[in-house]
């Protein structure tokens, strides 16, 4: 495959300077790097534009429906207007207009809420992407909506109306008629063995090249503790895109991690602060080695092609703090929780990802009170055990008490049940939950904090602990058939076991 696609290179190559007799043009340079969204057609992708039009085919774009295209210049051909692309961080060339999906909003089009007086829904955070006549990403807070927010104190329909442009969209928002639903009593007695472990307040070491020349790493890890027996899977690309506004800068911060059916699933964004995000999926079996992922925005076309082909990146979506997130048979799912709330009567989201364009299709809100709204649990850990289950943690400071939930979904509602809990606070200093994970064969919860980890049952007791000094903090962990997999931070390196 690789030989004839370099013969029809050079054969194209050869018509354009001897047949054609093409001359180059000048293009209009973009200030900033445009975010453009890629339709499903199949365009091509040209080295150099003439005053005749595109020359030198090097390939299409639905080779990379799935990339984070970013245009750099722009230039009218007769009637057609042409832009130079970047695709994943990666110099590419020029592309038809046509190719971007243009005047389109795309938004989640089910969306059912828990009765919450306490709580509005933001109306914007159901969209996906809105682009303008060129095909350019817009910024979701320029799209202009009937209702800013959806009050849910009072159950209903609430027609909801997206506009930019000529482009529009449209939803119908449900708020759910049950005063009672989330609304439950805490009463397990904790279980003894967490007690204070010594971890340090802020991370002090990296990968290794990371801060220092950002070279890409060339050595493994390995983390021993208690039963963990960590060791380097493969790194990731730090970035996947060039220059220009957040909703087209993918990294270099990952939050999130879920490995399902032989993908590896990352929330990445430009800052911890952010609440939107783009979740980045890997083909783990199209990865020839642990350490050649971290070049794929300068390698050569030819490689870049066919390893960035198995690589998703969605658009810039909703997804909180990223790190209640996980994965079933056909979706992605994060609870896209704020992580500085703690303490609060608020409903949360729960989107429902594709997994096939990564794109958020459905969005309920739930809400966990012990007894009433003075005492809510205002979740930031959770897995998704299926597509009607989840299991979440929720540290309860005040007490020195950590509990843990599953939540089930009936219809659109969302049932909550304290299943466990632990006496103790696990970190002296109250540092946050990095990660969390679930073991659905052997029903056993992981939880991550900086660099330490522990195994717990179901009920809170604590089975195992693993403390590594690495000097790097966790950011998200899962499991994943027999394999427990955790991501580190600076840079993005993802980590694998298997669960003896």
């Amino acid at each position: 495959m690789e030989k004839k696609w370099s013969i029809s290179f050079i054969l194209a190559c050869l018509l354009t300077l001897f047949v054609i007799k093409p001359q180059s043009v000048a293009a209009k340079e973009l200030c900033t790097f445009q975010t453009k969204m890629i339709g499903n057609g199949n365009f091509g992708i040209y080295q150099r534009l003439t005053r005749r039009g595109p020359a030198c085919w090097i390939g299409s774009t639905r080779t990379f429906r799935h990339g984070n295209f970013q245009a750099s210049a722009e230039r009218k051909i007769g009637k057609t207007k042409y832009n130079y692309v970047w695709i994943d961080g990666h110099r590419a060339g020029w592309v038809n207009q046509r190719a971007f999906l243009r005047n389109k909003i795309s938004v989640a089009h089910d969306i059912s809420l828990v009765k919450n007086p306490n709580y509005d829904f933001p109306t914007r955070d159901a969209i996906n992407f809105a682009t303008d006549k060129s095909g350019t990403v817009i910024k979701p807070c320029k799209v202009n909506v009937s209702e800013d927010k959806i009050t849910t104190n009072e159950a209903g329909l609430y027609p909801v109306t997206y506009s930019y442009g000529k482009a529009k969209a449209h939803v119908t928002v449900e708020v759910r008629s049950d005063d009672n639903e989330g609304i439950v009593k805490a009463d397990k007695t904790p279980r003894p063995g967490a007690g204070s472990a010594t971890s340090w307040f802020k991370h002090f070491k990296t990968s290794g090249h990371w801060g220092k020349s950002f070279a890409p790493e060339t050595k493994s890890h390995t983390l021993k503790s208690g039963e963990f027996h960590l060791k380097t899977y493969f790194y990731q690309p730090a970035i996947l895109s060039q220059s220009g506004t957040h909703n087209g800068l993918v990294g270099p911060v990952p939050e999130g991690l879920a490995v399902s059916r032989g993908t590896a699933y990352t929330t990445m964004y430009s800052s911890p602060h952010n609440m939107r995000s783009h979740v980045v999926a890997y083909k783990l079996n199209q990865i020839p080695n642990r350490y050649i992922m971290q070049k794929l925005p300068w390698m050569s076309w030819n490689k870049f092609t066919r390893l960035a082909s198995h690589v998703k990146v969605s658009p810039y979506i909703k997804t909180g703090h990223g790190q209640a997130f996980s994965a079933t048979k056909k979706y992605l799912y994060v609870i896209a929780n704020d992580h500085l709330l703690k303490n609060t009567p608020s409903s949360e989201e729960i989107m429902q990802i594709s997994k096939k364009n990564l794109r958020i299709k459905r969005i309920w809100s739930f809400k966990i009170w012990n007894n009433g709204a003075n005492d809510g649990r205002y979740i930031h850990n959770a897995v998704f055990i299926n597509d009607h289950t989840f299991i979440a943690e929720y540290h309860r400071l005040t007490d020195h008490r950590f509990e843990y939930w599953e939540v089930t979904r009936n219809g659109d509602s969302w049932i909550p049940k304290e299943i466990g809990a632990t006496k103790g606070d696990f970190m002296f200093n109250n540092s946050p939950v990095q990660g969390m994970a679930y073991d659905k064969k052997r029903k056993q919860i992981y939880l991550a904090f900086n660099d330490y980890l522990f195994k717990l049952n179901r009920k809170g007791r604590v089975l195992d602990t693993g403390s590594f000094h690495t000097g790097r903090e966790f950011e998200g962990i899962c499991v994943n058939g027999n394999h427990f997999y955790a991501e580190l931070a600076q840079r993005p390196e993802l980590l694998r076991q298997r669960i003896k």
